[in-house]
């Protein structure tokens, strides 16, 4: 049986997503167009519309301007690396990320909280600073289903759709939340390493302060993580999916159970 088909793209989706991709590249992260979650492509929803796309990524608004203005429903890809200056930790639920964090985190601590960024699968992206040095993708480098997107890297942004429907969603403010360094936490580990190096107190650096510019609607969270809480990151991403569900009106919170699960 073939999947029913996604809706059709409203003209404001369009707009938020050229508007999301321009305001990414303000903040100095290269973006990519990414296909739409229904285009007949190998990976729909996430493969880049461009070639050499870790090159051709560009925080230009006019490339930007001419690329949403060719493919107006495309998705958002942000390269990640030294480029954009962004480490990501990549939580895929299904391959059992969820318990992979766990067991990470009861090795190092919890890790610092951050900007993080709810998948239209259920899953979630950390966002981190560079540490400055290699640091390279990999799938499955700290337990299954926890990867990370390094240099070379892409993870697809908010407003962007998943082929089940649902769309990528900030947990928190983008402005409001710091950008942590993962150096202390990543870098020197060896592939598949659940031992991290001793440390007597990892630094946090936060990155410069957030920008002053509103996000576009498309950007904005319904719900927030506290800044000051340290507890394991797989709680936090329960909690912010806990706050998104009861924030919503009674008759969307079955659709927002769905988007988790999808």
């Amino acid at each position: 049986m073939q999947p029913d088909p996604l809706p059709p793209v409203s003209l404001a989706h369009r707009l938020n997503l050229r508007r999301a991709a321009l305001y990414y590249a303000g903040l100095g992260w290269p973006v990519v167009p990414v296909a739409p979650p229904d285009a007949a492509v190998a990976r729909p929803g996430k493969q880049p519309l461009v070639r050499d796309w870790p090159t051709a990524a560009s925080t230009s608004p006019q490339q930007i301007q001419a690329w949403w203005e060719r493919w107006p429903d495309a998705n958002i890809g942000i390269v990640t690396g030294r480029r954009s200056g962004l480490g990501i930790l990549d939580l895929d639920v299904d391959k059992g990320g969820a318990a992979s964090l766990a067991a990470l985190e009861s090795r190092v601590g919890c890790l610092p909280g951050t900007v993080t960024v709810m998948t239209g699968s259920g899953g979630a992206h950390l966002y981190y600073r560079h540490p400055g040095i290699p640091l390279l993708s990999a799938a499955d480098v700290h337990g299954p289903g926890l990867d990370v997107r390094g240099d070379g890297g892409l993870v697809v942004a908010p407003p962007s759709r998943h082929p089940c429907g649902h769309r990528y969603a900030w947990v928190g403010d983008v402005r409001g939340m710091r950008r942590e360094t993962l150096a202390d936490y990543l870098a020197d580990w060896p592939a598949g390493q659940l031992t991290p190096p001793q440390r007597s107190s990892p630094p946090l650096t936060s990155s410069s302060s957030p920008p002053a510019a509103s996000p576009p609607a498309g950007l904005r969270a319904s719900s927030g993580i506290p800044e000051a809480h340290r507890e394991a990151r797989a709680d936090a991403i329960l909690r912010g999916l806990y706050e998104q569900i009861s924030t919503r009106p009674r008759g969307q919170r079955t659709r927002t159970l769905y988007w988790a699960g999808c």
